[in-house]
């Protein structure tokens, strides 16, 4: 599938980092028919990096879908960059005219801005509650990058300027757990999930999370308006609320979603957190770093003694003639690297 593809390299040489711009300054400017606030004055090439961006989703907006690679050196104000446009972006989209209805691509997966197929129903999962449809007047940003160390610093950024969109920060129970009998322990997420299934104790902190993520620190106004993982998890100790549930909730009715790579990449763990991104602005920082983690989502590692017990169970299956078909060829596999 095609897709369109921009290249933008700043002026100056990657070995020498443009300034780091003074305190001061900032103020609305008009990029690509939209207002955009910027805490300093913008260099002219911040102003075309932004620039890009939010013609990219203009042009996303008219066609279905659209991609950029945008480059800057490390220094440059990046990250400050594509918050503030892709942002402004969003807080603009519904006063602009909507363009011409475009026809979704059945075929699509993940990436750049996603084409919303409103007519496709998703299969329920059994047993599973039904979600309430949620009406949004503009895309959900998905801001992903390798670790969750570099969430913390675009978080900072975000601090500088003055958007303040509903936000969340989806992250491992590793990151998140703050029951002490479960946290310290080596296996954090069979010890959680084990006492979810408690149904005579269960997990406190669990039962508190809605009361967590409705907590007035995490609103609109509030001192942990913008946060980060440890500010939620000082919050959920306070009122002994999981901060890795109540993170999921507030990622439900986010404008901006910061997450690690593998939570858009692997379809495994987009399930796992109920993660649609179909219809939204996906951003990719550092995204040089995406082959290394796609080849991470998409491998597992088996010792020598698993592979040998599976072998056994495909050579029989595959003499099974109602099911030969389908576990030969699997057991084929398994035979090439024994």
């Amino acid at each position: 599938m095609a897709a369109a593809a921009d290249d933008f390299t700043p002026p100056w040489p990657a070995s020498s980092p443009a300034p780091a711009p003074a305190r001061g300054g900032g103020g609305v400017y008009q990029v690509g028919g939209v207002p955009v606030e910027f805490p300093y004055k913008p260099y002219g090439t911040q102003l075309a990096f932004m620039g890009r961006v939010i013609t990219t989703l203009d042009r996303a907006r008219r066609q279905g879908r659209s991609h950029a690679l945008l480059e800057s050196p490390t220094g440059t104000g990046k990250s400050l960059s594509l918050l503030c446009s892709a942002l402004a972006w969003q807080r603009h989209y519904p006063l602009r005219a909507p363009p011409a209805a475009a026809a979704p691509d059945p075929f699509l997966h993940g990436g750049g801005f996603v084409a919303d197929d409103t007519q496709q129903q998703q299969q329920a999962t059994p047993g599973a509650p039904e979600k309430p449809a949620r009406k949004k007047s503009a895309p959900t940003i998905y801001y992903a990058t390798r670790t969750h160390s570099q969430i913390t610093q675009v978080v900072r950024e975000l601090r500088k300027t003055s958007y303040r969109p509903r936000m969340a920060i989806l992250a491992s129970r590793k990151h998140y757990c703050v029951n002490q009998n479960v946290c310290m322990s080596d296996q954090i997420d069979e010890n959680c999930k084990k006492l979810l299934d408690d149904k005579v104790q269960g997990c406190p902190e669990f039962k508190n999370a809605q009361k967590l993520s409705r907590h007035p620190s995490l609103q609109t106004g509030g001192s942990y308006e913008v946060h980060d993982i440890e500010d939620l998890l000082r919050v959920g100790k306070q009122v002994k609320g999981c901060p890795y549930f109540a993170a999921q909730t507030l990622a439900e009715a986010a404008q901006l979603v910061f997450c690690p790579y593998n939570y858009l990449i692997s379809p495994i763990v987009r399930r796992a957190m109920d993660i649609d991104i179909r219809g939204s602005v996906v951003i990719l920082d550092e995204a040089h770093n995406i082959e290394d983690i796609s080849r991470e989502a998409g491998s597992v590692d088996v010792d020598a003694e698993s592979l040998d017990s599976l072998d056994g169970e495909l050579a029989r299956l595959a003499t099974n003639q109602a099911v030969a078909m389908i576990y030969q060829p699997l057991h084929d596999v398994i035979e090439v690297h024994l």
